[in-house]
């Protein structure tokens, strides 16, 4: 499960940017990739304080 968690990082990092990419206008599709790794990270701060421990890997 840890790995997981942790490889969610890197496919996650790839696959946002990928598909913000797609968007028409480049200004538009950078808004886009930044915001959502911005949300992302967010969750995946909160994951790994908040549910990591209480699976019993901390």
């Amino acid at each position: 499960m840890a790995k997981l968690i942790l490889m969610s990082v890197l496919f996650m990092t790839i696959t946002l940017p990928a598909i913000a990419a797609r968007d028409p206008h480049p200004v538009r599709g950078l808004k886009k990739a930044i915001l959502w790794i911005v949300l992302f990270n967010a969750a995946y701060t909160y994951g790994v304080l908040v549910w990591v421990p209480r699976l019993g890997f901390g």
